[in-house]
């Protein structure tokens, strides 16, 4: 079983969330993936991921600016999957720009949350995305 599945291509922004989710009291699984391309293929069980079982998480954590695949190409894929088509999916951007917003929001996103800056406040708000959308929210993949 997955909880959250990151995908970040900053090593500084993917080595803090990992600190933050090693740190919480919860047991929340995770994994980090680097690369647009990697993360379509997890999504979809193909390539490396073909021969083994790639769980699906309870949620996506999803950067925008990524190498190979936009953030945005990761959602319409998703959104066009039938084994994703349900996964909530959050994107998690240091843009501010409404139009990153409301074009993430049009292609199937579930929620735009701008990264803070500082650790601490992105602790808090890792904890509080977790609280929701593994605890809180009735989403359709709990098991």
């Amino acid at each position: 079983m997955l909880d959250v599945l990151y995908v970040e291509d900053n090593p500084d922004d993917a080595d803090v969330f990992s600190r933050v989710m090693r740190k919480m009291e919860k047991g929340i699984s995770y994994k980090v993936i680097n690369i647009g391309s990697e993360a379509l293929d997890y999504l979809s069980a193909m390539g490396k991921y073909q021969s083994e079982t790639a769980p699906l998480p309870k949620f996506l954590l999803l950067d925008l600016d990524l190498s190979e695949y936009s953030g945005f190409e990761i959602i319409e894929k998703a959104r066009s999957l039938a084994r994703t088509k349900l996964l909530p999916i959050v994107v998690f951007s240091t843009s501010d720009n409404p139009q990153d917003i409301s074009h993430s929001l049009e292609l199937g996103a579930n929620a735009y949350v701008v990264k803070p800056g500082s650790y601490l406040s992105i602790n808090q708000l890792l904890h509080r995305l977790c609280d929701f959308w593994l605890i809180d929210n009735n989403v359709v993949n709990k098991p």
